[in-house]
């Protein structure tokens, strides 16, 4: 569920934040040099416990990094995030960061964190992708790319977040299944405050809680469909509007109204010829890993 994090440490506690990290026999810290003095400079101070980055300037202490990762080397499992990661071994992992940083968690302030699942899904992810999974709140993706040399990326872009979704097996060379990972990338504090969330300590039950229903409602806005071919027995009319619709061009040439209207009439046609198989098995899949990874009996 929570992978990547980043939060910063309050200014009233950024002091001895410092004082500990310096002390700490764990980390090392660098700063760099005036090439003409030969000096050290006071700010800034990089170091890493494990996957954490830990930056320290003048006037501010942040952490960053996988906190999925972070487990997993702490547990002796490599450096890597395409296992399942649950609630409880999330609280273990920060509960160890915290107490080996001596972070006070009503201190730290959360900006940005990734929420979401790795899938094993039925079909390659690249097929998905290309070929499935067209469209987000009816707009195209604003990057797509093969995902480092190591398959395939879709990511649509708003403001204060991101949705990506891509072949997580592909990009640690997992040959035994498909696995597709769709993550919510919030990247703005004030979305995570609107959801309750502001420092570490509040990332309990009713945070994850409310991070997926922020996710689920993300995941029904997605434009999935299983064929990119209308059914042969639908109305020529139909089947002009289905064309239309999977097409992101046609979404914005039209206005508020009249999209309204064709996205209800797209919404009747792709029920009535069930062609949203492949969204409703995703979203239910997704729905059992989360009671999964949060231990809850369905």
């Amino acid at each position: 569920m929570i992978d990547n994090i980043k939060f910063k440490i309050s200014t009233i506690d950024k002091l001895r934040f410092e004082e500990s990290i310096e002390k700490n026999e764990l980390i090392s810290l660098r700063s760099t040099f005036d090439r003409q003095t030969g000096e050290a400079n006071d700010y800034p101070k990089v170091g890493r416990l494990q996957n954490m980055e830990i930056r320290i300037t003048k006037k501010a202490a942040i952490v960053k990094g996988s906190i999925h990762k972070y487990y997993n080397l702490m547990k002796g499992l490599g450096n890597q995030n395409y296992n399942d990661f649950s609630f409880k071994q999330f609280k273990l992992a920060i509960d160890d960061l915290c107490e080996k940083l001596q972070l006070d968690k009503k201190e730290t302030k959360i900006t940005n964190l990734e929420f979401g699942f790795n899938i094993t899904v039925s079909k390659n992810p690249k097929l998905l992708l290309d070929e499935h999974i067209l469209m987000f709140d009816l707009k195209d993706h604003n990057r797509k790319h093969n995902y480092k040399g190591n398959g395939s990326y879709k990511e649509f872009e708003r403001t204060d977040y991101k949705i990506k979704i891509y072949d997580k097996g592909k990009q640690y060379s997992i040959l035994d299944r498909n696995l597709l990972r769709v993550e919510l990338k919030i990247i703005a504090s004030r979305y995570l405050n609107r959801l309750g969330i502001i420092n570490l300590n509040q990332l309990g039950n009713y945070a994850f809680k409310s991070l997926f229903e922020a996710f689920l409602t993300h995941l029904n806005k997605l434009t999935i469909v299983d064929s990119l071919k209308a059914p042969e027995d639908i109305r020529i009319d139909q089947r002009i509007l289905f064309d239309y619709c999977i097409n992101p061009n046609h979404w914005s040439r039209i206005g508020t109204q009249e999209k309204k209207e064709t996205l209800r009439e797209l919404k009747k046609l792709i029920k009535k010829y069930h062609l949203n198989k492949t969204h409703c098995v995703l979203r239910d899949d997704i729905i059992t890993k989360y009671l999964f990874l949060m231990d809850i009996k369905s």
